[in-house]
């Protein structure tokens, strides 16, 4: 082997049983550190579920809002509609004693008229 491999082979192998050293001595706190984690991962996961869940329930509960809202308005114009039919226009003017007029007359001057101004 070269000095080199030698010398890589051997930093490897040291740098490796530090590594594998330091996670066996500190093997607690990594299992602690995880379990925290997975916690707080596992608490804003269920956190965003939640929050999901309720923005459904407001959309449906405005959707269902908006359908009957349509609807009204719908009713709303035919209730228009109706009142504006002429019809119902007649039926209002004979209720108030408004009567036809037949042929209107007109009535011509020859020559032009003024209103004096007081």
């Amino acid at each position: 082997m070269s000095p080199f491999s030698t010398s890589f082979s051997r930093s490897n192998v040291i740098h490796h049983s530090t590594f594998v050293g330091w996670v066996k001595s500190h093997q607690t706190w990594l299992n602690v550190t995880s379990f925290i984690f997975l916690l707080v991962f596992c608490i804003v996961y269920i956190i965003q579920i939640n929050q999901t869940v309720s923005k459904g329930y407001q959309i449906r509960n405005l959707e269902s809002e908006i359908s009957e809202l349509t609807l009204r308005n719908q009713k709303l114009e035919v209730v228009t509609q109706q009142a504006q039919s002429l019809e119902n226009i007649e039926r209002a003017t004979k209720m108030l004693g408004l009567v036809r007029a037949e042929r209107p007359t007109y009535v011509l001057s020859s020559t032009p008229s003024y209103a004096l101004a007081e």
